[in-house]
């Protein structure tokens, strides 16, 4: 599980749903900032993202606050992410073009309003933004690829196939080391965003 072989492995067997999870990202982006854009939708995920920024900004400890929320919220999502991917890989496409349009969206409205939408990208949302969306790319990566592999394997068996559990077995065992990956990104991103990125946004 942990041997370099067994990693080397996950990773070639992951990577095709890695790339496939930032296409899609990058296809919400475009839907978001899209003038047809759902903005109902998007509209009340702002709100969210805006009772949490206010939470923080009225905690007496604002960067511990923010560690704390941002890490939970982070966590939970790509964990969910990853383990109802099962179902058919629904739920971590749905995450993964939701967020890119949430992103889309808040850059295209930024844009509009006269903001330096380039210096807003450098400094609020890549320095945390790298880490933090490489662990949901892995976490939604995992999910795809159960989703799939479970489907592979109620089929391979209704059809007689060889070992159609094999690739659903490694996906779950490639998971775990995966896991601790994912959680040490989001943790180390969650740091970054509450320290750095707050504040050179205050700056």
């Amino acid at each position: 599980m942990f041997t370099r072989a067994g990693l080397l492995l996950a990773w070639k067997e992951i990577r095709p749903y890695f790339i496939f999870s930032i296409m899609l990202f990058f296809a919400g982006m475009v839907i978001g900032g899209n003038p047809n854009a759902p903005t109902e939708f998007l509209n009340d995920q702002v709100s969210k993202i805006a009772s949490i920024s206010g939470s923080i900004q009225q905690s007496d400890t604002p960067e511990m606050t923010a560690f704390l929320l941002i890490t939970v919220n982070n966590i939970v999502a790509s964990l969910m992410a990853m383990g109802m991917g099962i179902i058919a890989g629904l739920m971590p496409i749905y995450t993964l073009i939701a967020n890119g349009m949430m992103v889309g969206y808040l850059l295209a409205g930024f844009s509009a309003s006269g903001e330096n939408v380039f210096q807003l990208v450098v400094k609020g949302l890549l320095p945390h933004g790298i880490l933090e969306m490489s662990a949901v790319f892995l976490a939604c990566a995992f999910g795809i690829r159960f989703g799939m592999t479970l489907i592979g394997g109620v089929f391979g068996s209704a059809f007689g196939k060889k070992e159609p559990w094999s690739p659903f077995v490694r996906t779950a065992t490639g998971a775990v080391p995966a896991l601790i990956v994912i959680v040490s990104l989001l943790l180390l991103g969650a740091v970054v965003e509450s320290t750095i990125t707050y504040w050179l946004m205050k700056s």
